[in-house]
């Protein structure tokens, strides 16, 4: 859902409720066997959960990488500037960390606390007098 629809907060929160309506209905009336229905309705579920988180962490790193200096690319070398979709490999309060060892990246507590060990952002960090500093933000991915 975060890569193919441009939603609100309600709707993002709605999509697991309704995804496991969805299989329940399929379920009742033969559409689908027990197996295919617990996988839906825990998809769901997952889905209920973590969707809305997402968005809520992906607009906090927006809100910081909108507070980061402005920079010319070509300024930074390239091991210090990275940009793409990267995985979330560590968080502890106020800082995450990437695959590939990249952190800590300072973010605010209430965006730690949202994230989560395997979700992965669109993003671009560069290493600024030492510190990684979010530049861009794409999505956040459950």
């Amino acid at each position: 859902m975060v890569r193919k629809v441009i939603a609100g907060q309600e709707l993002i929160a709605a999509a697991g409720t309704v995804t496991k309506k969805l299989a329940r209905w399929l379920h009742d009336n033969g559409y689908i066997d027990e197996a295919d229905y617990e996988e839906a309705a825990g998809r769901g579920a997952d889905a209920a959960r973590d969707l809305p988180r997402a968005e809520k962490l992906g607009r906090l790193l927006y809100e910081l990488a909108s507070q980061a200096p402005d920079i010319v690319p070509d300024a930074i070398a390239d091991e210090e500037w990275i940009e793409g979709h990267l995985q979330i490999a560590r968080v502890d309060p106020g800082a995450l960390w990437f695959e590939g060892d990249i952190g800590p990246v300072k973010v605010p507590k209430t965006a730690s606390t949202l994230a989560q060990v395997g979700w992965s952002v669109t993003i671009t960090l560069a290493r600024l007098r030492g510190r990684w500093q979010v530049l861009e933000v794409g999505n956040v991915y459950p």
